[in-house]
């Protein structure tokens, strides 16, 4: 009896562990393709309230193994000891964790109401709820398949949740296998064919996509990039707001740097290298700010205009050319909440007051991409990377005035906060889908890792190590061209979310007679 009670528990927790250990940074990512199978078992017979709760206990181990970097980022930056570290880390991940406890709702829900199996009503929900449920750090679980790369090239059609979508279609698929085999049902040939057909296709499209791309990678014009790595910890720039910029300046001036920089067109420094406010009135520098570097330059600095209401500070990334002279500014448009600002700050005054250490910047509004020696280049500054949506807007901000779509994704970042964890791999991993999505190279500029440069088919080419003192050098494809993702956005994830709704709304006001369960239950 004590065993029957226990197992739901055991296989939703099963399934959490088998979640993160899947996932960026374990790398078993061929354990998300089945991670799903122990939970689907503990709420096969469960109302949807439990399975609710059976979810609710997946999700937060899921999340809590996949961030634990949340711990370092607590008690580095905000002073709290590692208890409270810890706590504030399963509160994190028990809100991430109500996904899958909707997951499981959901689909508990229209089993019992229609008899409907999870092969297919499961990977809608999932894709629905990855699409809509609000997280301040984007997850996506079609992101573990990144070495997948014939797999992932679909990103370019449906985004990334078009490979969660199969992803989830394979756990579904693979338990109404071994469900029919253990009640001695039919096999679901039916159900294994339209799964195999979806991989087909997907793994189709994805060979005939690289080879494409790759042609027209090798026939591009490029464009040689130098980025500089300081690996410098975020704690240094409260101690003295100057000693990124200097050591950036050093970096580039030592004989590494200048070899390196040899017919470099673009010097590239991370987030936030100069942490003094620079107004955005100044159209050139002062000389000898930068010195002896005499290639143009892309830095990210804090910005400043005085208006009528106060100062206005922004998150930037400025370019300047090789003397000097500021050719644009990108304000960071998503801001970090509690880092960068206060939710509700602007409307009640006083809770900056009652948090000190947290910055008061404004969000930018301008999205339109840098010009740059004949090319066009898009810019992003730390997590905008990870919003799809967000970047598209940057990358066709002026097309409707019949500019061409820039020619490459560069996005700044300062990912030190979270100390020498997985959360680095895990940022870059989820940018490269960025390059898959639009076919343009991406360059990730950090200041302690991981710096890369992704190809237009979502490779990564080039690396830094984490907390490491690094010059990273490449010749960048200027590519041309336009996606269906570029076209129609998120017009998969919108999608597959109207029909998930109809369908738990067509459940909720019509139960079949030959449902699972002759009683509805909520919640108990």
């Amino acid at each position: 009896m004590l065993l029957k009670t226990v197992q739901p528990w055991l296989l939703a927790a099963l399934s959490g562990i088998l979640g993160f250990l899947g996932y960026i940074g374990y790398d078993l990512f061929y354990l998300e393709w089945i991670f799903l199978i122990p939970l689907f078992r503990a709420i096969r017979v469960q109302s949807p309230g439990r399975s609710f709760y059976l979810g609710w206990l997946a999700g937060t181990i899921a999340y809590g193994g996949g961030t634990y970097w949340f711990v370092h980022l607590l008690t580095a930056f905000s002073g709290m000891n590692f208890f409270f570290g810890l706590i504030g880390l399963i509160l994190f991940a028990a809100y991430y964790g109500l996904l899958f406890a909707l997951f499981a709702w959901a689909v508990s829900f229209m089993r019992q109401r229609k008899g409907w199996g999870f092969w297919w009503t499961a990977p809608l929900i999932w894709t629905a709820l990855e699409n809509l449920y609000p997280l301040v750090f984007p997850v996506y679980i079609g992101a573990s398949q990144y070495s997948l790369i014939p797999l992932t090239q679909i990103a370019d059609i449906t985004g990334i949740l078009g490979i969660s979508f199969l992803l989830i279609s394979c756990n579904a698929t693979l338990y109404h296998l071994l469900e029919s085999l253990a009640d001695r049902k039919k096999i679901p040939f039916r159900e294994m064919a339209v799964f195999g057909i979806m991989i087909a296709v997907a793994a189709g499209y994805g060979f005939f996509r690289i080879r494409q791309i790759d042609r027209e990678t090798a026939s591009a014009p490029r464009k040689k990039v130098v980025m500089v790595q300081a690996g410098l910890g975020e704690a240094m720039k409260y101690k003295d707001p100057w000693v990124f910029f200097r050591l950036h300046r050093e970096m580039s001036l030592e004989p590494a740097a200048q070899k390196a920089s040899q017919d470099a067109d673009l010097m590239i420094w991370p987030e936030s290298v100069i942490a003094v406010p620079i107004s955005r009135s100044l159209q050139k520098l002062p000389g000898e700010l930068f010195g002896d570097i005499d290639i143009p330059i892309l830095f990210g600095t804090i910005t400043a205009e005085r208006t009528a209401g106060g100062v206005r500070k922004y998150t930037s990334a400025m370019l300047i050319d090789e003397d000097d002279h500021v050719l644009g500014v990108y304000d960071k448009r998503i801001l970090v909440p509690f880092g960068e600002y206060v939710p509700l700050g602007n409307l009640f005054p006083a809770l900056y007051k009652w948090s000190p250490y947290i910055s008061r910047f404004v969000p930018g509004t301008r999205k339109t991409p840098f010009s740059f020696q004949g090319y066009r280049f898009s810019v992003n500054i730390c997590y905008e990377d990870l919003f799809g949506g967000v970047v598209r807007e940057n990358m066709c901000a002026d097309i409707a005035s019949g500019n061409p779509l820039p020619h490459m994704i560069v996005n700044l970042t300062n990912d030190s906060w979270y100390g020498d964890t997985i959360e680095p791999m895990e940022h870059l991993v989820h940018a490269s889908f960025r390059a898959i999505e639009h076919r343009r190279p991406l360059v990730r500029s950090t200041n302690t890792g991981i710096s890369a440069i992704v190809d237009p088919v979502g490779r990564i080419q080039k690396r830094t190590g984490q907390r490491t003192r690094e010059i990273l050098a490449g010749e960048v494809p200027m590519m041309t061209g336009r996606t269906i993702y570029s076209y129609v956005g998120n017009a998969f994830g919108i999608l597959v979310s109207c029909i998930s709704v109809i369908l738990l709304g067509y459940s909720f006001f019509y139960k079949s007679q030959n449902s699972d369960m002759k009683k509805t239950v909520f919640f108990h």
